[in-house]
């Protein structure tokens, strides 16, 4: 048992280990709380009854007010302050490993953002997401975005005074930069209202490290590549024949076969759930608790199986979190783009590959045996494959072959950016939106539901996040090649269905590491001494279809 010293001078007397003892005390207790937060996250999605989203907005609320109280405390703060007296005094790494000095370093950075937050506007912002949550699924469902647009609009703002708060208080010092610069060129005053930098200071929270000018460069070098590839692959006036795939799939069997696929790859259902959402997910409460959902259409197979397959990944990295450290901010993911590296390493590099439906194709056959699917029953590993890569520009993101989605997340990154930054108005979204879908992918947006509605991220804030999406298939790529490297016959073992070597070495390599860098681009770097390199992403896509589509 730790007992937790209460002044200024009781701490100055403790041992570092002691000091240590008594920060993870506090972290844990956080990390429980925000468990909790997780757990009304997931049952507002999943299972709340529609007329509960008031008194939902206002028990997160009143939680998020607990949280910022604990995350903001005087005595968390008495003792990260000692600490770093200490760090500037000795080195202490002499007492403590590197895990234990990345939890200081990360609970220092995380206090120092949220003491600078108002505990008003925290609340707000919880109440206005629970709010805005709901606002959003029936805009949706009537594909009317004047229902939702005032709520994006108050997130904005709030996301603006949010981010006002921190660059005031030092935190996210390139995003000032950006801002200093725009106004001394506008000639604006002090008390002038200027945007200009507020995304790096969003995207930092997600992807920390990443600036927005390689962001920026690295998303017009995948415009330059993939409008290009697109039109080489749709100028083949050729599609691979998907007619066994047509017709209607028995929801109940389509659960059932991806629940079966989710625990062959290595999730654990005795620490987790695989439920239905209107947008698949994955959160929860901890790394024995973790929800995940997807949705099943009744006309479209692979719709679920791939985004099972997804959620999976991400789920199997939260599964896969050090349990030495269990609770503390380095068991925590890295950033959001490694994150998704791992939902999208097995969708994309294991779920769409000829060896994984050299095993599971059976399966698949065995399940579904009804005369309506006697197409199915005679199909080749090869048809199957080349069917199952078919690029096709289609509306829905999470729905997009794997050529063409990157598109979708530069559209979003484009638009998020211009309405955080004042360059355009929230009701000039859904005309944007349905310009840039022509622009990008030849498509003409028919309605909200199917342009600006589809996804429910801005409804909950997470502006800064899409980005994160691409930025994870770049790491996927280059981290599911340094794992072939390290196991020589990988795509044998997935063809036998041992997807568990390929977990092993992630849960190792990735999952286990946490937050112990301090950038995806540190850890890529150090597992496989390249940074994060767009071009290998782009010769990945360009030799697999170039394959399929005979280029």
């Amino acid at each position: 048992m730790t007992v937790l010293a209460k002044t200024t001078s009781e701490l100055s007397s403790e041992s570092v280990r002691s000091l240590y003892d008594q920060l993870v005390v506090k972290a844990k207790e956080i990390s429980h709380l925000q468990g909790i937060s997780g757990l009304l996250g997931w049952d507002q999605e999943v299972m709340m009854p529609t007329n509960s989203a008031d008194s939902r907005a206002n028990q997160l609320s009143a939680l998020a007010g607990v949280i910022h109280a604990k995350e903001t405390s005087s005595s968390l703060g008495s003792i990260l302050e000692e600490l770093e007296k200490r760090q500037a005094a000795q080195d202490l790494s002499t007492e403590l490993n590197p895990y234990e000095l990345a939890n200081i370093r990360l609970s220092r950075k995380a206090y120092k953002a949220e003491t600078l937050l108002p505990s008003e506007l925290v609340q707000a912002s919880a109440s206005l997401t629970s709010k805005a949550v709901g606002a959003w699924a029936q805009a949706r469902k009537e594909s009317d975005y004047a229902k939702f647009a005032p709520y994006l609009e108050q997130q904005i703002t709030l996301l603006r005074q949010k981010v006002g708060h921190h660059m005031k208080g030092g935190v996210c010092e390139e995003a000032r930069k950006i801002n200093e610069k725009a106004r001394a060129s506008l000639g604006l005053k002090e008390g002038d209202e200027c945007y200009k930098g507020y995304y790096q200071a969003l995207l930092d929270e997600y992807e920390p490290g990443f600036k927005v000018d390689r962001l920026h460069n690295l998303f017009e070098d995948l415009k330059k590549s993939l409008v290009p590839l697109i039109a080489k692959i749709n100028a083949k006036n050729f599609q691979h024949d998907d007619a066994f795939l047509q017709g209607e799939w028995d929801v109940t069997k389509q659960k059932e076969f991806s629940h079966r696929v989710s625990e062959r790859i290595g999730f654990d259902l005795e620490a987790g759930r695989l439920d239905v959402s209107t947008h698949p997910f994955t959160g929860g409460a901890h790394s024995t608790d973790v929800r995940m959902t997807t949705r099943y259409t009744l006309t479209d197979l692979k719709e679920g199986i791939t985004g099972t397959i997804h959620e999976t990944g991400h789920s199997l990295y939260e599964q896969g979190r050090s349990k030495e450290y269990v609770d503390t901010p380095v068991s925590a993911a890295l950033s959001l783009g490694v994150h998704e590296s791992q939902s999208l390493l097995w969708e994309r590099m294991v779920g769409l590959s000829k060896p994984f439906w050299t095993n599971t194709l059976p399966l698949l056959k065995e399940k579904f045996q009804e005369p309506s699917h006697e197409a199915l029953q005679s199909v080749t590993v090869d048809h199957f494959f080349n069917a199952w890569n078919r690029v096709e520009p289609g509306f829905i993101r999470v729905e997009a072959d794997e050529v063409t989605y990157g598109l979708h997340v530069v559209l979003r990154y484009e638009i998020e950016k211009a309405l955080v930054e004042g360059d355009i108005t929230v009701a000039e979204v859904p005309g944007l939106w349905n310009a840039k879908m022509k622009e990008y992918l030849g498509l003409e947006v028919t309605e909200d539901r199917l342009g600006c509605l589809q996804d429910t991220h801005w409804a909950v804030g997470l502006i800064g996040y899409f980005p994160t999406y691409t930025l994870g298939s770049i790491y996927a790529v280059q981290i599911f090649a340094a794992a072939k490297e390290a196991i020589p016959n990988l795509d044998e073992h997935l063809a036998k269905g041992e997807f568990h070597v390929l977990k092993k070495w992630l849960n190792e390599n990735i999952h286990q590491q946490g937050s112990l860098r301090e950038s995806g681009d540190d850890l890529i770097f150090g597992l496989t001494g390249q940074h994060l390199d767009s071009s290998l992403y782009v010769k990945y896509l360009t030799e697999k279809y170039t394959k399929i589509y005979d280029l």
